[in-house]
């Protein structure tokens, strides 16, 4: 249906547009950056979704780290963006898909 096409699409430019404004300082948009990717890897799940759903650790984490403000220095910001591509390579490697997208199982 052309309505996921949309909806995937709409949902990968928000997460590249708040991605860019939380690289600018405004850290709460990594929390948006990682649901919209998510909603993407959801809806593309059959394709590349199952790629991309590791992508979504990477925002995760910093975000975590921001909110928590365990992140104060660019080595920090380093640190949680390796910490959230293992965390996305592992599970991504890993986990069945069932499990990664679990929250939308409720839904269907």
């Amino acid at each position: 249906m052309p309505i996921f096409s949309i909806i995937a699409v709409s949902a990968l430019i928000v997460a590249f547009v708040s991605i860019f404004f939380a690289i600018r300082g405004k850290y709460p948009f990594y929390w948006i950056s990682a649901i919209g990717i998510y909603i993407f890897s959801f809806i593309a799940g059959f394709s590349i979704g199952q790629i991309t759903v590791g992508l979504t650790f990477i925002p995760l984490t910093l975000a975590i780290g921001y909110t928590f403000g365990w992140i104060k220095t660019k080595i920090h910001s380093i640190i949680f963006l390796c910490l959230g591509s293992l965390i996305g390579f592992l599970l991504v490697l890993y986990v069945d898909d069932a499990w990664l997208f679990f929250p939308y199982r409720f839904f269907s």
